[in-house]
């Protein structure tokens, strides 16, 4: 029944898109709010369809929007998809504000030290890898040729760090969608939001030297300035729109759903346009909340009533950007590079939880929490092509082609990672209550069953 009502779906979008004419329904304010309303409906179809199937919901988000987009079936066009880009920057900030909230450093204190080792040796292990596939693979790369072995080797190298770029935005939707707790859990969700911060720093670092050996004129000191406002400052801003929302939520005692939805907006909006990382700036405004105030819980239950439509629409409109036809062009490399980023994460995770000691489920499963990709190294391939226009095009397809395959495969992996760790549902489970406890003919005391 419910693949009858996405097909219905199809049949009416498909009707007003034939009926109506482009001006009306083209890239204005009539079809956006078709758009949205559309994928809002058949995404959230289709992710109930995934989860019957035992698969995660956002990969069937994911599908939808790759099927009805400009790259097959193009019932949501290009405009279409352009204007909705809002959602990314809404949803960015929700899900950072959702993941600082969840890192509770007291808790995690005991996860420090895998947390510590996976982003030194599992994240910067494997940009080496990816990089040195990428310089091996030149010859089946146009955009290297013509490129001296020192010029090769420094774009190898901003690339490795661009796709070794993890995804906040997977991750908490998944542990959402399962219930899920745990080391495995909470140690990926430190792996992931440090990495990030890591993966900002270098790009920064490595695409500043590749322009000086491409021959582009780059000021050292403007680039330092210019990574420290977009790093130091997001954290400072961040600080205080922990406290603004900290503040609000003790003042007003009701339902804020819409206030964290416009701080979200506004984080996401202004941020961006004072070159200010919206990520950073809502993570900063979570960890703060969660660790200085009695806020942290309300936040997150806020955050949940409120975040699902935006989730969807965002999820569908990340698939119907995915360029299939890049895909196509640099399918083999892009292979490759999957296969050697998922290798790197699995092989050097274990590794790394190893020299930690972590417990037993985060060394087993912890390299596919660290595989789903999707935002951020989308947002570096776009300023690859800003950064090096000569090259920048035809390398970000490269890009492209990794995350379009990881989008869809990463989630399904991460999903049996946490079945097979034991902690899907384990957030549900209730806290055992004095009433609740008993006590066997040993003295142990255990909870009632």
């Amino acid at each position: 029944m419910r693949m009858l009502f996405v097909i219905v779906l199809a049949g009416l979008m498909q009707a007003a898109r034939s009926f109506a004419p482009d001006t009306s329904l083209g890239g204005g304010a009539a079809g956006t709010a078709l758009a949205c309303g559309y994928l809002l409906l058949s995404a959230f179809l289709m992710g109930s369809i995934f989860k019957s199937l035992r698969l995660p919901r956002l990969t069937g988000y994911l599908t939808t929007g790759i099927i009805v987009g400009p790259q097959v079936l193009d019932l949501v066009s290009t405009p279409m998809v352009s204007n909705l880009q809002i959602f990314n920057g809404i949803a960015t900030a929700l899900i950072a504000l959702t993941a600082g909230v969840e890192l509770d450093l007291r808790s995690m204190r005991p996860l420090l030290k895998s947390i510590s080792w996976l982003s030194g040796l599992a994240v910067c292990g494997t940009i080496v890898f990816i990089s040195s596939v990428v310089f091996l693979l030149q010859s089946r790369l146009p955009f290297m040729h013509g490129l001296a072995a020192h010029q090769i080797a420094a774009v190898s190298c901003v690339l490795g760090v661009t796709m070794v770029a993890q995804s906040p935005a997977v991750v908490v939707a998944l542990h959402s969608e399962m219930a899920s707790d745990g080391p495995l859990t909470r140690t990926v969700l430190g792996v992931v939001v440090l990495s990030d911060l890591l993966v900002i720093v270098l790009f920064a670092i490595v695409s500043s030297v590749a322009k000086t050996m491409l021959g582009s004129e780059t000021d050292a000191l403007r680039a330092a300035g210019a990574l420290a406002w977009t790093v130091i400052g997001s954290i400072a801003i961040g600080g205080l729109v922990g406290v603004v929302i900290s503040t609000y939520l003790w003042l007003v005692k009701g339902r804020s759903a819409l206030f964290v939805l416009a701080a979200a907006f506004l984080v996401a909006e202004v941020g961006q346009r004072i070159d200010l990382d919206p990520l950073l700036v809502a993570l900063a405004a979570g960890v703060l909340i969660r660790n200085a105030s009695d806020h942290g819980k309300r936040l997150q239950q806020e955050i949940e009533a409120s975040s699902l439509p935006v989730y969807v629409v965002f999820f569908a409109v990340t698939g119907a950007t995915v360029h299939i036809r890049e895909l196509l062009v640099v399918g083999i490399p892009a292979i490759l590079l999957i296969l050697t980023r998922a290798a790197g994460f699995i092989g050097l995770g274990r590794v790394a939880t190893t020299f930690a000691d972590a417990p037993r489920q985060v060394k087993n499963f912890i390299g596919f929490g660290l595989i789903p990709q999707a935002g951020l190294a989308l947002a570096l391939a776009l300023l690859f092509v800003k950064t090096f226009p000569r090259i920048g095009a035809a390398a970000s397809a490269l890009v492209f082609g990794t995350v379009a395959l990881n989008e869809m495969l990463a989630p399904v992996l991460y999903r049996f990672a946490l079945i097979r760790a034991g902690e899907a549902g384990a957030s549900e489970q209730p806290v055992p209550t004095p009433e609740t406890l008993t006590t066997d003919s040993k003295g142990v005391i255990s909870a009632a069953q």
